[in-house]
């Protein structure tokens, strides 16, 4: 992807598997323990604080079909924020990305400069590259002239 592209939005959800496919994992368990913690608390507590004219599993039916409807918006927009989560995690996924993919580059002797999308988290870490790109590409251009310089005395 060329620096022109690099301000475009992105066009796939997943930019690194790994880490993005652990966050959501840990998200997604984050998200059941919240609902069933509170799921049982809801119900419990309205049940034990319920009609003491009815029997202790009367409210807890009760209860139970109170916190459905409750339960069934919870579960519904639960990918929605699955969603939210790894498109909120390009921001930085992308850019560690990008950087990888510039180290090796720059491994293999391209001095690309690197930079990152307008809403992209590190945007200082793009500069630093450049930095470190611009030195090795000083320190290239120095080698050059060394040899050049060592083969035109001999």
């Amino acid at each position: 992807m060329s620096d022109t592209n690099s301000r475009e939005k992105r066009k796939q959800n997943f930019v690194d598997a790994h880490v993005q496919g652990a966050l959501l994992r840990r998200i997604c368990a984050h998200w059941i323990i919240f609902f069933t913690v509170a799921a049982v608390a809801v119900v419990l507590i309205k049940t034990l604080l319920g009609d003491p004219a009815q029997s202790f599993s009367q409210r807890f039916q009760t209860e139970i079909g109170e916190f459905a409807l409750i339960g069934l918006v919870m579960l519904t927009l639960f990918p929605a924020f699955m969603l939210d989560t790894i498109r909120f995690s390009n921001r930085f996924v992308g850019p560690i990305a990008r950087v990888r993919r510039h180290l090796r580059q720059l491994g293999e002797g391209d001095t690309q400069r690197c930079s990152f999308r307008e809403n992209d988290f590190w945007g200082e870490l793009a500069n630093d590259f450049n930095c470190a790109a611009d030195l090795v590409d000083r320190q290239n251009s120095e080698l050059a002239k060394l040899i050049t310089a060592k083969t035109a005395a001999s």
